[in-house]
């Protein structure tokens, strides 16, 4: 199926953690091609390079207009989230632009674009769909049922000290290098941005009803069995096992069965996402909670440079390693080889 051609809408957004799905959906995704993304505070340039030092060859445009005649798109993408889930401020008017010119609309906000009249009748009117990706999970249910006894792959679970800390970056990017090795491994999207990468298997958490998540999980994981027999399935972690707002890790780690962890941490961030009288916690506490709570190993932990020196990355890398004896690498710019080695080499 030929990939959609898509703009992704980030004003004032793509350089702060709530332009995160504009992020993931730059630095990977199959089910759409990127052809440019919106945000006038943005300097010009290349996306990805202003991203994380990767050329994409998707440009960032200062305005809707310049984007929109230069690209021809198909499909127009809320790229930015925001506290509560709801549309950012100003982006209402793009979004009218937008469907007021055919383009199809993607939004993985909780608000419910579909359902305002005000967008919907202009959608109507030109003939486009409005597609709200955590309205598609809002009414799955599914309880757990411990079919996951049969799955044979080997489980890792991606967590995090704090939310938007490249948790899903980090998993797609070990599924690749798996992938490039000749191994078999699939990703376990459960966040809105996973759906919009064009992932197979998996659920947006926060969209659904807390009875049927861990049966959503498991759900997710039995289909990617069946439908790919993966040596490897990596779930993506969602917010953090200490984060009062964002919740997140222990369902994904008990549903999911897991054999090992991945730990993403961010040393250079003073304080949870959104909570600056809470700081950052210690990754030792995370880990033992995460030890004693899945009685699996951990094998490995991603480091996100933000606000950190390469000199200081370095420093952090070595003593990290001796602390905790597992690869310790940047995704970002190291890759994830030696994460990876230490993961094909899990005994279960």
């Amino acid at each position: 199926m030929p990939k959609r051609k898509a703009i992704i809408y980030c004003e004032k957004q793509y350089l702060s953690a709530n332009g995160k799905t504009a992020h993931g959906l730059v630095r990977y995704t199959t089910r759409f091609d990127i052809l440019g993304v919106i945000d006038s505070k943005a300097p010009n340039g290349d996306a990805g390079e202003i991203l994380d030092g990767k050329k994409r060859n998707i440009p960032l445009f200062s305005s809707l207009e310049e984007a929109y005649l230069k690209t021809k798109p198909e499909v127009f993408i809320i790229g930015a989230v925001s506290e509560g889930g709801n549309l950012p401020e100003g982006y209402d008017k793009a979004v009218e632009w937008a469907l007021s010119h055919s383009l199809n609309v993607i939004s993985g906000l909780h608000e419910f674009i579909s359902e305002n009249t005000r967008y919907s009748s202009i959608a109507e009117k030109n003939n486009c769909e409005i597609i709200d990706v955590r309205k598609i999970f809002r009414d799955y249910k599914r309880f757990y049922t411990g079919e996951i006894s049969k799955v044979k792959s080997i489980r890792i679970a991606s967590l995090g000290t704090d939310s938007a800390i490249g948790k899903r970056t980090t998993s797609v990017l070990l599924v690749n290098e798996l992938k490039r090795r000749g191994r078999s491994a699939d990703m376990i999207f459960t966040g809105q941005t996973g759906w919009m990468q064009g992932w197979l298997h998996g659920v947006v958490l926060d969209a659904m009803i807390n009875d049927f998540v861990s049966g959503g999980i498991e759900g997710a994981i039995i289909e990617s069995w069946k439908d790919q027999k993966p040596e490897f399935i990596i779930i993506e972690g969602q917010g953090s096992l200490v984060h009062p707002f964002f919740p997140g890790g222990f369902e994904i780690m008990a549903a999911g069965q897991i054999h090992g962890f991945i730990l993403q941490d961010a040393p250079g961030r003073p304080h949870l996402d959104g909570f600056p009288s809470f700081p950052m916690p210690n990754p030792s506490r995370v880990i033992k909670i995460a030890r004693l709570l899945s009685k699996r190993p951990l094998l490995g932990i991603g480091i996100n440079h933000e606000g950190l020196t390469l000199e200081r990355i370095n420093q952090i890398k070595i003593k990290m390693y001796e602390k905790f004896k597992v690869p310790i690498e940047d995704p970002i710019t190291d890759g994830v080889s030696k994460i990876v080695d230490k993961i094909e080499k899990l005994k279960v």
